[in-house]
């Protein structure tokens, strides 16, 4: 019901101190190399008031949010691609995230931070260059014997590695669609999609330093990771209490979150029953049939229509026969595109 999150950067530069924050976990963050060794995994249900809404305006209980996995991945180091700090069974951790939030320490006015990201970043194309040029041999091999379709991928992999060595990761090359999907089998590090944490101390983040990075291709946040920590432990009144005295309009898993969700290309949708509202995460562009999926299999092969409201819709009528009476429920086929915030019910043949 949401995605994994791995959360890199070199040693000493947060990620354990802000994966703590994020997950309300208690996982060492000492102030040495590899004081992580294996990725600590936690969840982290996604912040959003509407749920809460939604289950006063239809009387229910339970709300079921949408869930991220984060996973703090060891600090990699300059050499990491040779296996330097234990660096191949940490970038092989990477591999099996949908996400990567880049942390950089970025506590003090020095540009230390921009050879930081350097390292990581030269690191991870030099896996992957490594990788591509295996497999373009590979498929070069097999193609000599009339094999048309490992010939284009060779094609594909030559191109891909060219641009890995100029230094341009994956996902900032131009390749058409049909290109990524040829090599997404080798689930390359740098074609991830990528932001980054700057992680700052308090008083930079108050002064709102690092709200963008025009010098970085990829989104940038701005967080005092040691703080977040802190207030985690906090109730959320108390929390909500600090972040207003300090000017801090939201918490670092909602701005994780909304990051994560604009990189991605994620909405949330939402159902609700007799019993529970729940939300959902899907990519902008899934199709009302596959939505049903995710929420059943049994939804997505009897798949009739779709009931579809807006939330503020709901809220503002207080109920659902009211949103009816409205004329405000609209019915849309197996191709419909649900939108953010949108409520929906499934009707099926079971």
């Amino acid at each position: 019901m949401g995605f994994r999150c791995g959360i890199i950067g070199v040693p000493n530069c947060g990620k354990s101190t802000l994966f703590n924050a994020l997950t309300g976990s208690d996982v060492p963050a000492e102030n040495f190399p590899f004081c992580t060794i294996e990725p600590n995994v936690g969840t982290a249900s996604v912040p959003d008031a509407r749920l809460a809404a939604i289950a006063e305006t239809v009387g229910v209980d339970t709300i079921i949010p949408a869930f991220i996995d984060f996973v703090d991945i060891a600090g990699l180091v300059e050499g990491a691609s040779r296996g330097e700090g234990l660096g191949n069974r940490f970038l092989a951790h990477i591999r099996e995230m949908d996400l990567i939030a880049h942390v950089v320490g970025a506590f003090n006015d020095n540009r230390k931070w921009q050879s930081d990201i350097d390292v990581i970043n030269l690191e991870l194309i030099l896996v992957d260059l490594d990788s591509v040029e295996k497999a373009a041999d590979k498929a070069i091999r097999r193609s000599r014997t009339g094999d048309r379709e490992q010939a284009r991928l060779g094609e594909v992999l030559e191109h891909v590695a060219a641009g890995l060595q100029s230094g341009v990761a994956i996902r900032d090359q131009i390749l058409e669609e049909q290109d990524l999907q040829t090599i997404e089998h080798l689930n390359l590090l740098t074609e991830k999609p990528n932001f980054y944490v700057m992680n700052v101390d308090e008083s930079r983040l108050i002064q709102g330093e690092f709200l963008s990075a025009p010098e970085l291709d990829d989104p940038v946040i701005s967080i005092c990771a040691k703080l977040e920590s802190e207030l985690s432990q906090l109730s959320p009144q108390e929390q909500t209490s600090f972040r207003e005295e300090l000017g801090i309009e939201e918490s670092a898993l909602a701005d994780v979150v909304a990051c994560g969700y604009q990189v991605l290309g994620l909405i949330t949708f939402f159902t609700f029953n007799d019993n529970e509202v729940r939300a959902w995460v899907i990519p902008k562009g899934t199709t009302a049939h596959k939505a049903a999926g995710k929420i059943h299999t049994d939804m997505e092969r009897g798949f009739i229509r779709a009931e579809v409201m807006s939330c503020s819709d709901l809220i503002s009528h207080g109920s659902e026969h009211s949103v009816k009476m409205a004329g405000k429920v609209r019915f849309e086929g197996k191709s419909y595109e649900p939108k953010e915030g949108e409520i929906i019910r499934i009707r099926f043949n079971s």
